[in-house]
């Protein structure tokens, strides 16, 4: 690496070469190398956020010294940023997540239109009743052939089921932070942007979360939808 032959206190000296690299979602990053005398390190030493001397677009996002023999002080800074000034389709990248997680056995499609009646009864065998408070058996007021089918589940233990979890993920960089119609649909049913798979049985997504992290002047925002089971996330609580 060139060296300065005499390293004058109070003088930044950059030197000659860096590297660049640019990734799919046009976030570029570089690594250049600055010198100083070891008494000028903490004055000099280039901040998160100074843009870089040949491509002004990436700033510094951290900067490490080191003190070599000789009074020399190498400085390594850390660019980042992007180009994009708003979300371009072309250098999105998706990815998708396919997971089980446990629910409640009642809530499976195929007992979920049970009667009120039953329902109860099947929760009050599941938390451990056996009778009413007329002296009734919970489990004669189960009559439905459904019904019956989970009573046997029930009786064996069964109480829950795993059932399958979609999760579609979006990410995008550019060069501001997340704005208010970024988030405005958390929480709602949502149509995903990208080629997300298609669904079945009524099934829709639901935008469960919005995440920004910061490298440089570069902004990543990340989306991530979740798909509902069979029917469909609740329109009267899930748009508003």
């Amino acid at each position: 690496m060139p060296r300065h032959i005499a390293i004058q206190q109070g003088t930044l000296y950059p030197q000659p070469g860096y590297s660049v690299a640019v990734d799919r979602e046009g976030k570029w990053t570089a690594t250049q190398i600055f010198l100083c005398h070891r008494t000028s390190m903490l004055s000099l030493m280039p901040r998160p956020g100074t843009p870089h001397p040949d491509l002004p677009f990436i700033s510094i996002d951290n900067t490490t010294v080191k003190v070599d023999e000789g009074d020399i002080a190498e400085i390594t800074c850390h660019y980042a940023g992007t180009e994009n000034t708003s979300w371009d389709p072309s250098k999105t990248t998706y990815s998708l997540g396919l997971s089980l997680s446990e629910e409640p056995l009642l809530s499976h499609k195929r007992f979920r239109d049970l009667d009120d009646d039953e329902k109860e009864a099947l929760q009050a065998i599941i938390s451990g009743k056996e009778k009413d408070a007329s002296g009734t058996a919970y489990r004669d007021k189960v009559t439905s052939a459904d019904g019956q089918k989970a009573l046997e589940k029930i009786l064996r233990g069964q109480t829950s089921y795993y059932s399958p979890k979609i999760v579609w993920r979006q990410s995008t960089v550019r060069k501001t932070s997340a704005a208010s119609s970024d988030v405005q649909s958390i929480g709602q049913i949502d149509n995903p942007s990208g080629s997300q798979p298609g669904l079945d049985e009524g099934r829709n997504w639901l935008l469960n979360g919005v995440t920004q992290t910061q490298e440089g002047s570069a902004y990543r925002i990340e989306r991530e939808w979740l798909a509902s089971d069979a029917g469909g996330w609740d329109s009267d609580i899930y748009n508003f």
